[in-house]
């Protein structure tokens, strides 16, 4: 019985700085840092499953087996900094080896602090234990407290060397089941293509550089004069570039307001919605209708910004231009997910039957679908302007145009993903009076910047009449 006794209170002490490590790294191990422009939050936990999980608010998150250890890593995205953001994409001193060592010399500055901070969790752990069950020797407490560190030391280098990154081949999903083909496309994409990211991030800002310089020197060509020149842009998908680029091209050209067909934001998030405070930079009347992956929290954040007008039914006149329009079908939800094709159909029939009962119609009707657009009745309106495929285009169908800005944002940070990512797009509509005093689309500009190119294009189309014999293409 005393050789027993005696060997519990020899190993006790081992069990203690084991329960009190496992305690302290799991309670206090999570803490925040920042990455250039993002806030990531870090967090170890002993225990099964054994797995690394990666938290993307509100869509979901995404587990990998990817170590033996009985360890769960957890990284979840806390916020982005969108000004910082812009910085990053954006200037034109940004280059690919620069920024690459940044992001692997700020990573590894964040691993080794995360790794000192388990350290140093796994000492107080052990010392607080010990303590709590009656070690009061100084020199005791001390040999725990080491002794606890080191178990975490060795924990990390098991944990470092058998770390398999091929395991997130082998994801699993747990979130919005609509944001899954999305999520999981980003992760893989990112995975095969996150050597290129510096490249492709220095192309950009210089694309965008020579563009915007580009366009400054151009002016309005001096080939059009316009009565009223309106700005189109859409699918900006929460890229603060897009706004530097709508912003230069409304400084360059005599533009009156700008019309923007929706999808400001990715998921409509109170996060994202922040960006839209760039549209009162604009210092112009921005007329907004929503799109499929915008949400209630985007147009409630619309109605605070003094220059930006919800077209959401009531028709409005701007320099003598009338302008109605709808929001998408599925902008009341937080969902991406688009209509049904037969919704769309119904909506599109529902809008014609309306607004042929309507005897003096508006001159531009702005909706986000092409699906819906391309559906309204040639003659019913004189100008449609619309987006969501993301590919700029003009057309002339009977006495209508439909006008389509293509992606003013790029598509987002999932233009990073693509090996041919879109170029940013968006219009110019020029109006002038015709013989009778009305104002009528004359020209339609899409400029267009390349985001892995260093060139941009201008095209003009000319309408009612003047077809694409006489077209302008600008390449720079």
């Amino acid at each position: 019985m005393r050789q027993f006794t005696k060997d519990r209170r020899r190993h006790l002490p081992v069990l203690f700085v084991f329960l009190g490590l496992i305690l302290f790294v799991n309670l206090f191990s999570a803490i925040d840092y920042q990455l250039l422009s993002v806030m990531v939050n870090l967090k170890m936990e002993i225990g099964y499953p054994a797995q690394t999980r990666i938290v993307l608010p509100p869509v979901g998150q995404l587990s990998a087996s990817t170590h033996w250890m009985p360890v769960r890593l957890s990284l979840e995205l806390k916020s982005v900094d969108l000004a910082l953001l812009e910085t990053i994409v954006f200037s034109p001193s940004v280059n690919s080896p620069a920024l690459l060592d940044g992001i692997r010399e700020g990573a590894f500055r964040i691993l080794l602090l995360f790794v000192l901070r388990l350290v140093g969790l796994g000492a107080a752990g052990s010392v607080f234990l010990l303590y709590l069950a009656g070690t009061k020797r100084p020199r005791k407490l001390i040999l725990g407290g080491v002794s606890g560190a080191l178990v975490v030391v060795l924990l990390v280098i098991i944990l470092y060397s058998t770390y398999d990154l091929s395991g997130f081949e082998r994801l699993e999903y747990q979130g919005m089941i609509e944001a899954a083909p999305w999520v999981l496309n980003l992760v893989w994409d990112v995975f095969g293509q996150v050597e290129e990211l510096g490249e492709r991030v220095q192309v950009l800002s210089s694309s965008l550089y020579s563009l915007l310089q580009e366009v400054e020197n151009l002016g309005p060509l001096g080939l059009v004069q316009a009565e009223v020149l309106v700005l189109h842009v859409s699918d900006i998908h929460n890229n603060p570039v897009a706004y530097k680029f709508a912003k230069q091209v409304a400084n360059s050209f005599p533009v009156d307001f700008i019309m923007d067909t929706g999808d400001l934001t990715d998921w409509g998030t109170a996060l994202e919605v922040e960006i839209a405070a760039r549209i009162g930079e604009l210092n112009l009347p921005y007329l907004f209708v929503s799109g499929n992956h915008d949400s209630p929290e985007v147009l409630r954040k619309l109605a605070t910004i003094a220059n930006a007008v919800l077209i959401t039914g009531q028709e409005q006149t701007i320099r003598g231009l009338r302008i109605a329009g709808t929001g998408d079908l599925v902008a009341d939800s937080y969902l991406a997910t688009p209509a049904s094709l037969n919704e769309l159909e119904a909506y599109a029939n529902e809008l014609n039957a309306k607004w042929s009962k309507v005897e003096n119609r508006p001159d531009i009707f702005m909706v986000h679908n092409h699906r819906v657009a391309e559906a309204l009745k040639p003659g019913l309106f004189s100008v449609v302007v619309y987006g969501h495929t993301h590919l700029w285009g003009v057309q002339e169908h009977g006495s209508t145009v439909y006008s389509n800005a293509g992606t003013t944002g790029a598509a987002g940070l999932r233009g990073f993903q693509s090996r041919e990512p879109l170029p940013y797009s968006l219009s110019l509509l020029y109006f002038n009076r015709d013989e009778e005093g009305s104002l009528r689309l004359e020209a339609v500009d899409g400029v267009h910047v390349t985001g892995l190119g260093t060139s941009f294009s201008l095209h003009r189309t000319f309408i009612r009449g003047r077809n694409s014999e006489n077209d302008v293409e600008i390449e720079g």
